[in-house]
């Protein structure tokens, strides 16, 4: 075997864990061959007896070929201390092997590594090598196989690959969003790395982890992982940084024999993994989340607290969300029930009186939530347009029901000079909101053109709307030709294809038995009828509906938004 690749490992305050660590490694036959390198955090004031303690036994530790111990002299954290570690020394040497101080090897877990390492190194779209895996009860019969990204358990790269990791969590997440990669980045819904990576950006970790599987994942990089783990993580014991108690089984296997495999994206993983794992519980919570999909403007769900005690008693094997491939809307609305708008009215108006009452503190479609969750792009495409309009805001709320949207947001855009929020609904709706909702700020029209009599409206909403009107393309026209200063489309499905596909929409029956027509637009197609006038200037996915839905094999729904605004005529 060629010269071996260093190993660095990565100590901060758990000294019963790193020796642990240390002496799996030291049963390793290639371990006396083997350049050591260990990383040592400095303290936070309150590690500091266990931070002393850490250092004292490292500088015991002997059995490798060359150990090279760097303490730092403050605390760096984890990220920072990881990040700065690898990238010194597999720049330095061209390859790495990286363990933590929590990772116990198994005999095999040295040779294993430099063989993988050896096998890849000219494969441009192999990322990293990983040691640990689920225990997956599977038949596959190789002892190896790719999943896209990359792994952190006991894990082997490149300089070559190194070179791509990007720390920015913010231009990773953008990369996700602007190749519609959500379904999977979160490995087809297996996993939620796109919400790690979110709250990575917003704070609430600071996983370089994370920011390494997006790096190789948005360049289309693969990760080669073992059947059976070599490596158990003995630090799910709410001693480490990131890691708290977990009932994944663990059985690390003492060698692999490797075989070089071809580089593709494993399904039968995927398949294993939502058998085993994703149990009939987490099922419900799926379909609870996919629920909030079902919607048209005015079609919309009831109670939480009902919802879900309907999850666990009823959902049995019914056949509902999105099917077919219509050659026209026509075609499509002759295999539909439709729905009956008053029984939805009704359960419209009794849930968003709770929150005007103050008894609910929140709404979305008709579901009680015990505290806000907003648009967070919807709100900035609110507030740029009142701060370039003297701090004015006029809404003309397209199909927006009885006021959802805006009871969601009225405690943050009150400040303003002028605020009001106007919504055009289908009579029946609009009868019931004069009736009952409507205020100084909030009014109700049958139509454009009536608001347009009474205000000045600067941003057009269109929210879950497009895709449930027949002639949508029609509509749209028609509202280019109000010249709206700015529009801001949520919640709006598409698929990633080149043209709108016509599909029927299947409510479940303990909701309300309804089915109706839907489109899912061509994105690129759908931004090309507001080219012209407007200009994107952002797009989204939409705040609640995130990811992607499988249509078909080969075709994926997923809900996004964008704002755009008016272009300047010279």
């Amino acid at each position: 075997m060629k010269k071996l690749a260093p190993i660095i490992l990565f100590v901060y305050n758990r000294p019963w864990h790193t020796q642990q660590t240390v002496e799996a490694l030291l049963k390793n036959d290639l371990a006396s061959q083997s350049e050591l390198f260990i990383y040592a955090d400095g303290a936070k004031q309150k590690n500091a007896p266990q931070v002393l303690e850490v250092r004292k036994y490292i500088k015991t530790i002997a059995g490798f070929k060359k150990i090279t111990i760097i303490e730092r002299d403050k605390n760096w954290g984890l990220a920072d201390n990881i990040i700065n570690g690898v990238t010194e020394i597999v720049n330095k040497y061209g390859e790495i092997i990286v363990m933590e101080d929590d990772i116990v090897a198994s005999i095999g877990f040295l040779k294993y590594m430099n063989e993988a390492l050896q096998m890849y190194k000219d494969k441009e779209s192999v990322g990293c090598i990983h040691a640990w895996n689920y225990n997956l009860e599977t038949r596959y019969k190789e002892s190896t196989f790719f999943l896209k990204g990359a792994d952190c358990w006991g894990w082997a790269t490149w300089k070559r690959a190194w070179k791509h990791f990007n720390s920015n969590g913010e231009e990773l997440l953008q990369m996700v969003e602007k190749k519609n990669l959500i379904f999977d980045f979160n490995r087809r819904n297996t996993h939620q790395f796109y919400e790690m990576l979110k709250y990575q950006i917003l704070g609430k970790n600071n996983s370089w982890a994370i920011r390494w599987h997006a790096s190789l994942f948005v360049l289309n990089k693969y990760c080669l992982q073992p059947t059976k783990a070599i490596v158990k993580n003995i630090g799910l014991d709410n001693s480490g940084t990131h890691c708290g108690d977990t009932n994944i089984i663990q059985q690390p296997i003492d060698n692999i024999k490797l075989k070089n495999i071809i580089i593709i994206e494993s399904d039968w993983f995927f398949k294993t993994y939502k058998k085993q794992f994703l149990n009939l519980p987490n099922k419900k919570l799926q379909l609870f989340k996919l629920l909030k999909l079902f919607i048209p403007p005015i079609v919309l769900k009831i109670k939480n607290k009902l919802i879900r005690k309907e999850i666990k008693e009823k959902i049995k094997e019914e056949k509902y969300g999105w099917f077919g491939n219509y050659t026209s809307w026509d075609e499509a609305k002759k295999e539909c029930t439709g729905y009956e708008t008053d029984i939805i009215l009704q359960k419209v108006k009794n849930t968003l009186l709770k929150v005007k009452t103050g008894v609910a503190v929140y709404e979305r479609d008709s579901v009680i939530f015990d505290k806000k969750e907003y648009s967070e792009n919807l709100l900035i495409g609110l507030l740029k347009a009142a701060s370039e309009n003297d701090y004015k805001l006029n809404v003309l709320d397209f199909g927006g029901s009885l006021g959802s949207t805006y009871y969601q947001n009225k405690d943050l855009l009150q400040h303003l000079k002028e605020f009001s929020w106007n919504i055009v609904e289908q009579e029946n709706f609009v009868k019931e909101g004069k009736k009952t909702f409507e205020n100084e700020v909030l009014k109700f029209y049958s139509n454009i053109d009536d608001c347009l009599k009474e205000n000045k409206i600067n941003v057009l909403i269109l929210s879950s709307v497009l895709q449930y009107l027949e002639n949508y393309e029609k509509y749209i026209n028609n509202l280019l030709e109000y010249d709206f200063e700015y529009i801001i489309i949520d919640r709006t499905s598409f698929i990633n294809k080149s043209k709108t596909r016509i599909a029927k929409q299947i409510v479940p029956e303990f909701i309300y038995k309804a089915s109706y027509p839907i489109a899912f637009f061509s994105e690129n197609k759908f931004l090309q009828q507001f080219k012209e006038k407007y200009t994107v200037e952002k797009d989204f996915f939409s705040f609640c509906d995130p990811q992607k839905y499988i249509l078909d094999n080969t075709t994926h729904g997923y809900w996004k938004g964008f704002i755009l605004k008016r272009n300047i005529v010279l």
